[in-house]
């Protein structure tokens, strides 16, 4: 719990100084305070309260507790100590902090703090603010800041010599004061002073000669409501001070005075105004000149606390520093008052019985405390419990209780006990025995009478069990009328409690332990009233008729009956409140009152809310295990336990003023983007997480005050917070948002709500313009794509058209007419000189490479097996017909499978042809060809090298159609590579003997492997 509410038991209060049963709230360290002990306090122009402790200031908002410290040097957030002594605010909403090591500066709209040190003494104890200028109390006399200039001005009393102790007591300030007139105050260790702005001389107001319980140590000034000055001293009390008669004024003839004083507040209450002094807590009334010691304790059985100081905020709130932490008393919610009228521990093991009638009412109960009658004001007018005894052995038992106080006329009331009925005259004080059981000869007697009722002639009494008994003037006797009730195949008792009777005349009956039972005037009929909302077996113990509606409390909900429809209606206890319920009433405005063991349960009729009151709120106990009752006064009392608790429903009802709801932040990481002078909201990009904070400025039990929240096109219903404004939502997308935020007091009268209406920013890759830009790009990329693949494939069908027709030419051109013509003379020489053999070898191999190459030709790329193998059918016909005059070899890298490698077709075979006609067929002596595949990186490298007779004695020789041949052959080759766009490449070298004669041709192919 973050506040006690301080009950201490109490006899009644008579003309005594002592007052008990103060309500306080309180909030210490574990709430977030830098130190328990505050030293000084202040309320800013939003109403947030300041407090300054040793270790640093605290800033208090209703819903969080910031705390400022000093750093290791200037900055923006630190103050120059933490040892705070003195806040105040001046006109443009700057806060002024004293501290033990110089004067620091709050900005309230930027939160930005600001130092400054004076060259010389800077253990500042107070200051007072007077427009731009700050004057400021110190342990060497009087400064003056002057903000517009950020300059210091040092004032000396110079009343003594300086070199005496009296200087450096004049000069030695606890405390400075400006009041209404605009005169300056200066309290100090030796007496009281005003100075004059003007001529800057020190003026002593205290002394020996005006002040016959002179005082000097002079630690406060303050000026009431009538602008009346008083000083507090160390070890005199409080004086007031006359300042145009030079005179003080002096109460030390007042015992109840403390004689310690160093803070005083105001405090408006009951209709008049209090001076508060922190010594003892003590109340000072100057019209009555009476002082009132207030006990604070944080338990009863503890030892009292002595205030540090004393502060009134702005909503009539008194603060009071202990060492304990913060205490807080609101004077309009001293709602409860507890009257403790009996010695015993309780008024009755039943129901107390309680009526009111004119000045008075009347308790019932049991032992020693029958019956008895008070006033108002709680004063015994009489007790009946004596009459009540002497009435015979039974009722002068210990087990005697008076359950109910039924009135029949102004001279005549009916008690109900566990003993029979018995019959009052208030007026003369006669006490008779109406009955003491009820009976039919069929049946045993039963003395308990749970309550009796008048309707017209009618007098009805509720025997234990025992259903409706009905009083016959005649034989001055009880007869049954209605005992039983249909319950399924059989029936029950009735165990009946309460009646009202409607406009109709009917009357509705409160069932203990079935529901309602109405009885129908016009048909003398009584039955069960069961709806949906009523439940069957639900206990009903009073039942109300308000508003021309009757309202009973069933199974936790609060039901309204129309007596004339029949209808219901049923509003169920929030969670929390939803506990036993004991017995319940109505005021005058119609909303019902229940004792609950959870407090006290407030139903408003018309608007169908709840309130709550608990020991929080001033009650003793939570369970209220007794009995409720309107006074025609306009109180209520619950009689319960051995006490009393009386208090007003207006006042507990009351509208309260209106509190502040302040936005203090809506933040991104550690930036707060709330700022004064930038009235909207906008949420810079990429920004995943924003925090938002807000406080109720209500200190009545501040730290259970209920926060709720809710973001449009986020959340659907209200969001309940706890007992602190700050809520966070993440990744939310750019755009516009309503933030919409509220905040209830603890007993729920106060509801403020408010909205803020933000722009989260959209990041560059999300703006609308970035979007249109990004989709022309997207679109022009898309259509130079298409474009792209459009013109590749038109490009591609125009370029194997090419190259179709490139290999035809190839074809042509790589098989020499010459090279055939002689091929076929060869076979045709072989079969006329009958040389079988070879003519069919030749013939055969002849036949496969026409096969070969007319196959190839169909096919782009062809494996390297069948390149290898086309050359060697090639070789070895044309070195037949060189008569084997040249020897030839292909030699392949054994890591490479010439079944899965491809290239195109018939790309070697002319540089061999051209090899073997231009290079060897004119070398004189041994004549070699070498062929050559390897593998280079993601490359085939393929060699075709002669030792022939070098390109230069070759070009010697050809002649013109040689020359049109090799020339046509070689461009279509380079040609059919640069249209496979790979990166093949032909180059063509030549080789030199160590003499530097040509010695050969070499020719590098280089295919890439993944054509």
């Amino acid at each position: 719990m973050l506040f006690i509410a301080f009950l201490l038991t109490a006899t009644r209060i008579h003309a005594q100084t002592v007052v008990e049963n103060e309500l306080f709230y309180h909030i210490g360290e574990k709430d977030g305070l830098a130190d328990n002990v505050v030293n000084c306090f202040y309320q800013d122009y939003n109403g947030m309260m300041w407090m300054g402790t040793q270790y640093g200031l605290n800033s208090f908002d209703g819903s969080e507790i910031r705390t400022w410290q000093s750093g290791n040097g200037k900055s923006a957030d630190q103050l120059l100590s933490s040892d705070i002594r003195f806040i105040s605010g001046d006109a443009t909403h700057n806060l002024w902090v004293a501290t033990q090591a110089g004067l620091s500066m709050i900005d309230l709209r930027t939160q930005k703090v600001h130092t400054w040190q004076y060259n010389g003494n800077n253990d500042m104890r107070s200051l007072a603010c007077d427009g731009t200028k700050v004057w400021i109390a110190t342990t060497d006399g009087l400064l003056l800041f002057d903000s517009k200039n950020q300059k210091f001005m040092h004032f000396a009393n110079t009343s003594a010599d300086p070199s005496t102790l009296s200087y450096y007591f004049n000069n030695n300030c606890n405390s400075l004061f400006l009041d209404s007139k605009k005169r300056l105050w200066v309290a100090t260790v030796n007496g009281l002073w005003l100075f004059s702005q003007r001529s800057h001389t020190f003026e002593q107001f205290n002394n020996i000669k005006n002040d016959p319980a002179y005082d000097a140590m002079v630690t406060t000034v303050f000026e009431d409501h009538a602008h009346r000055l008083w000083m507090g001293c160390w070890g005199r009390g409080i004086k007031q001070i006359i300042p145009e008669t030079h005179r003080v004024k002096n109460f030390l003839s007042n015992p109840a005075m403390p004689g310690h004083v160093t803070s005083i507040t105001e405090q408006y209450k009951d209709g008049r105004y209090s001076l508060w002094l922190n010594g003892y807590l003590t109340e000072f009334k100057p019209e009555d000149v009476h002082f009132y010691r207030h006990l604070l304790k944080p338990i009863a059985q503890a030892a009292a606390l002595d205030p540090v100081c004393v502060y009134t905020s702005r909503d009539n709130l008194l603060w009071i520093s202990t060492v304990k932490g913060v205490y807080i008393i609101d004077p309009a919610r001293q709602l409860f008052q507890h009257h403790f009228i009996i010695d015993q521990n309780n008024l009755t093991s039943q129901n107390a019985a309680v009526f009111a009638q004119k000045d008075r009412f009347w308790v019932g109960g049991d032992k020693d405390f029958l019956l008895k009658v008070f006033d108002y004001k709680f004063s015994l007018l009489r007790d009946y419990t004596p009459a009540i005894k002497a009435l015979g052995p039974i009722y002068n038992s210990g087990n005697l209780a008076v359950m109910n106080i039924t009135p029949r006329s102004e001279t005549e009331l009916w008690l109900s006990t566990n003993a029979g009925i018995l019959k009052l005259n208030p007026v003369t004080g006669k006490i008779d025995i109406v009955c003491g059981s009820v009976s039919d000869n069929a049946k045993n007697a039963s003395p308990f009478i749970n309550d009796v009722f008048f309707a017209g002639d009618k007098t009805w009494c509720f025997p234990w069990r025992r259903g409706v008994w009905e009083f016959d003037a005649k034989s001055n006797q009880f007869r049954p009328v209605i005992t039983k009730m249909p319950e399924g195949t059989g029936t029950k008792n009735l165990n009946l409690q309460d009646a009202v009777q409607d406009g109709a005349g009917n009357i509705w009956i409160s069932d203990l332990d079935y529901g309602v039972v109405k009885y129908t005037l016009s048909t003398q009929r009584a039955e069960r009233f069961i709806t949906p909302d009523i439940a069957n077996f639900g206990r009903t113990i009073n039942i109300l008729y308000l508003k021309n509606k009757v309202w009973i409390l069933s199974n936790f909900n609060v039901v309204e009956i129309d007596p004339q429809t029949s209808k219901t209606r049923a509003w169920p206890l929030p969670q929390g409140m939803n506990k036993y319920v004991y017995g319940y009433t109505g005021d005058d405005d119609g909303n019902l009152w229940l004792a609950t063991r959870t407090g006290l349960v407030i139903f408003n009729t018309a608007t169908h809310s709840f309130n709550q009151y608990t020991e929080e709120d001033g009650l003793i106990n939570n369970d209220l295990n007794g009995t409720l009752r309107m006074l025609p006064n306009g109180w209520m009392i619950y009689a319960g336990e051995n006490y009393v608790t009386s208090f007003k429903p207006t006042e507990l009802l009351r509208t309260p003023a209106r509190k502040k709801l302040l936005l203090t932040a809506v933040a991104t990481a550690d930036t707060n983007l709330l700022t004064y002078d930038k009235p909207k909201v906008i949420v810079p990009p990429g920004n995943e997480k924003l925090t938002f904070k807000w406080a109720f400025i209500n200190y009545n039990n501040p730290l259970q005050n209920r926060y709720y929240s809710k973001m449009d096109r986020i959340d659907k219903d209200w969001n309940y917070n706890g007992n602190k404004g700050i809520t966070e939502y993440n990744g939310l997308a750019p755009g516009r948002y309503k933030f919409s935020y509220k905040a209830i007091s603890a007993d729920g009268l106060a509801v403020e709500e408010s909205a803020l209406v933000f722009t989260i920013e959209p990041a560059f890759r999300q703006t609308w313009w970035f979007r249109v830009m990004a989709a022309v790009l997207l679109a022009a990329g898309v259509w130079l794509l298409v474009e792209y693949f459009r013109r590749r494939e038109r490009r591609k069908a125009a370029l194997q058209l090419q190259l179709s027709a490139l290999e035809m030419k190839a074809l042509r051109a790589q098989m020499n007419p010459h090279f055939i013509f002689n091929a076929l003379n060869s076979i045709q020489e072989c079969i006329v000189t009958k040389n079988t053999t070879t003519a069919h070898s030749y013939l055969s191999n002849f036949s496969k490479l026409v096969r070969m190459i007319l196959e190839n030709s169909e096919r782009q790329f062809i494996t390297l097996g069948d390149e290898i193998e086309t050359l060697k059918l090639y070789l070895s016909l044309e070195r037949l017909r060189f008569d084997d005059s040249f020897e030839y070899r292909i030699t392949v890298d054994p890591g490479i499978d010439t079944s899965f490698v491809h290239l195109p077709a018939m790309m070697i075979q002319p540089f061999v042809e051209n090899t073997l006609w231009h290079g060897l067929i004119h070398k004189k002596g041994k004549k070699e060809l070498l062929i050559s595949f390897r593998q280079q990186g993601s490359s085939l490298i393929c060699l075709v090298q002669d030792n022939g007779i070098g390109r230069d004695n070759a070009a010697l020789l050809k002649t013109s159609n040689q020359l049109k041949k090799h020339s046509m052959g070689m461009k279509i080759t380079e040609e059919r590579l640069q249209l496979l766009e790979t990166g093949a490449s032909i180059s063509i070298d030549d080789l030199k003997d160590e003499e530097g004669r040509p010695a050969g041709t070499k020719v590098t192919i280089v295919i890439p492997l993944d054509l």
